[in-house]
């Protein structure tokens, strides 16, 4: 059963950690997606999570895909989720990792650490996510420099 990645917001696809990608595709077919304009996708970036769903939609349709399992990362979710809205047939699992409810609902309240990681300024700016996946302890700042 294939599974198709959806990224978080300001990611592409060579975002994804290798180390987990690659491990899941021994056993089976990872596929990752850049929506519309995103990275070197052609077209312009959706507006909406509705748009960003049926382009992923659209995308899987044309790999001939008839059913896989969709993971979506952060917004990425948002967008898994509107491909298991519009294509439920399309979808045999929906993974979601980091994903808020729509429109934000309930996002303001973060946890202390939450708040904390996602309050702060990165220069550059995708260094949230080295903040939001590494710890701050002396191994997790180890591995967050050889990332």
């Amino acid at each position: 059963m294939p599974l198709v990645f959806n990224q978080h917001y300001i990611g592409t696809m060579d975002y994804w950690d290798p180390t987990v990608t690659d491990g899941l595709a021994r056993s089976r077919e990872v596929i990752l997606f850049d929506n519309a304009g995103v990275s070197s996708s052609s077209g312009e970036v959706p507006t909406n999570f509705e748009q960003m769903g049926a382009n992923a939609v659209a995308f899987s349709r044309a790999l001939g895909l008839n059913q896989a399992d969709m993971l979506g990362f952060s917004i990425g979710g948002m967008v898994a989720q509107e491909i298991a809205l519009q294509a439920p047939d399309l979808v045999r699992k929906l993974i979601l990792v980091g994903t808020g409810p729509r429109g934000g609902n309930g996002m303001d309240s973060l946890t202390r650490v939450a708040q904390r990681i996602f309050g702060a300024t990165y220069d550059p700016p995708e260094h949230v996510w080295l903040a939001a996946q590494f710890s701050p302890s002396a191994a997790g700042q180890a591995a967050d420099a050889s990332f």
